[in-house]
């Protein structure tokens, strides 16, 4: 048999042999295997391109932010700079090289579809590894994990660098002479789109290190020091910098399930589907021999479940002037891999891949036609854009509590390049991005704090050097209008009119 722990050999040897009166299976052919690793990318693909631009929160401020780095690159945007910044920036890099180059609507589709497919066979990669055997049957749900709540919030700097890390964590696993060197370099590589995957690769790649070092029966008294290690690095961070936590027994968190919780409600059946689907999956492990409490694997997966537990959802360090945040759902996309992991060795009957394969059919058309949905909003923003005068400086007000995660948020932002420019444009003003405002600019706000009092609807315009558009929603019409915002107006976001958008309440 294979040994999916190389640290846990546990008196077992690996036999490539066949048992008496069995014979192997024959092995595809490398043709073969190249064409299904073909099909599978090509449908991996497939919801990068079925709509005319991709809804993913974050993307359009980072197309938005990449346009304006090439105008300060060569000149332009007097009080605009770019920070020296060696992490969370590799994404905006490949934005503002494709933009150079190419048309807007081609940039974020190639620059996504590289993001995809380097997460989803990063993930891929992992999963084989720690179950010992290619993860053709985790496919479904690792295409739930590439498009769910991380994708759809745009964090495609950590996206790319999670992606990466699965690789170099792959690459230790298999603990290959050589070849797990090249670990190094894709750590490299991953901290130039973004430090936390690395952080955590890191946590990951010493326990299976110091793992490998244990006999089997002493691997719990690790587990347990990490355990209790966790709730002091909780304690830590609530003492030493301003913390907030997210409320209640996140379940679907420490499994990972709560990545199909996008937009509406619809969304909650999917996420109690799969979550009760893993369970299921789950105690199948369990009656199958050996145990897997005793796999390294498996106390990985336990340790990130209890992280999502017990640490801060959002940090602000003093070097930003913005909050880290958002930080459980990132570590429930890192949970639901290593779960993976740890199902990958249960033998999956046809039923169980018929239900997979349903639950991802149901998630991505539900997708399907709130992207378009969005689409249509993008649409609409984009139309009252072309009313500003050339250069003029807008905010959009739009705003649907409906939705999860914000998908409204930026809807501006593509509509603006090469038109205008988005004056509350968060990026420049958190300092974790390369772009920087200086004070008093005219392009974007450089105080983080009015931002913060935007979202609260307590930011006064007192700007008397710029003329500022609103766009906020009509009603009834749902079409989106323009006005002139005066100096003392108060900005706040507006509910998009009521049976204007048919995504879920």
């Amino acid at each position: 048999m294979t040994i999916s722990d190389p640290q846990a050999a546990e008196g077992a040897t690996e036999s490539h042999e066949p048992a008496p009166g069995n014979t192997l299976p024959p092995r595809p052919s490398p043709v073969r295997n190249a064409a299904v690793y073909f099909a599978i990318a090509l449908l991996i693909a497939i919801p990068c391109v079925w709509q005319p631009h991709i809804q993913a929160n974050d993307l359009s401020s980072h197309l938005y932010n990449a346009w304006l780095a090439n105008q300060v690159s060569a000149g332009e945007l007097k009080g605009l700079y770019l920070a020296p910044q060696f992490t969370n920036v590799l994404f905006d890099h490949l934005l503002s090289l494709l933009l150079r180059t190419g048309s807007l609507v081609w940039t974020e589709r190639i620059a996504v579809l590289l993001a995809v497919q380097v997460f989803f066979w990063g993930c891929f990669a992992c999963a084989s590894a720690l179950g010992g055997r290619p993860a053709w049957t985790l496919a479904p749900f690792l295409a739930l994990l590439a498009y769910g709540s991380v994708f759809r919030m745009g964090f495609f700097n950590f996206y790319i660098s999670a992606g990466i890390c699965l690789w170099a964590v792959a690459l230790i696993w298999r603990n290959r002479p050589g070849v797990r060197l090249l670990a190094i370099p894709l750590l490299l590589m991953a901290w130039t789109a973004h430090s936390l995957p690395c952080a955590w690769a890191a946590a990951v790649i010493g326990y299976v290190f110091v793992a490998r070092r244990l006999k089997p029966g002493q691997r719990w008294w690790l587990a347990g020091g990490g355990l209790i290690a966790l709730p002091g690095l909780a304690l830590w961070l609530a003492g030493s910098f301003p913390s907030r936590w997210t409320g209640g027994l996140r379940v679907d968190s420490m499994f990972g399930a709560d990545q199909v919780l996008i937009y509406g409600f619809k969304y909650k059946f999917l996420a109690t589907a799969l979550l009760c689907f893993w369970i299921l999956l789950l105690l199948q492990r369990f009656a199958k021999p050996p145990s897997p409490a005793g796999e390294t694997v498996f106390q990985l997966w336990v340790l990130n479940a209890a992280a999502c537990l017990v640490l801060p959802d959002a940090v602000w360090l003093p070097f930003y002037a913005g909050g880290l945040s958002f930080l459980t759902m990132r570590l429930s996309l890192l949970s639901g891999i290593l779960f993976c992991g740890v199902i990958a060795s249960v033998p999956v009957k046809t039923p169980h891949k018929l239900l997979a394969v349903a639950l991802s059919i149901l998630f991505f058309g539900c997708s399907y036609w709130d992207e378009r949905t969005l689409n249509s909003v993008e649409q609409r923003v984009a139309r009252a854009v072309t009313t500003l005068p050339p250069g003029a400086h807008a905010v959009s007000t739009l705003q649907d509590s409906r939705l999860n995660p914000w998908a409204l948020e930026h809807v501006l932002d593509r509509a603006c390049i090469g038109r205008c420019f988005d004056f509350v444009n968060y990026e420049p003003s958190t300092t974790q991005f390369r772009l920087r405002a200086q004070p008093g600019n005219a392009y974007v706000i450089s105080d983080y704090q009015d931002l913060v009092d935007l979202e609260r609807g307590q930011l006064i315009f007192q700007r008397t050097d710029i003329d500022l558009y609103r766009l906020s929603p009509c009603r009834p019409t749902g079409e989106i209008c323009v006005s002139r915002v005066k100096p003392g107006d108060r900005l706040a976001k507006d509910q998009v009119a009521p049976g204007s958008e048919p995504l879920e309440k």
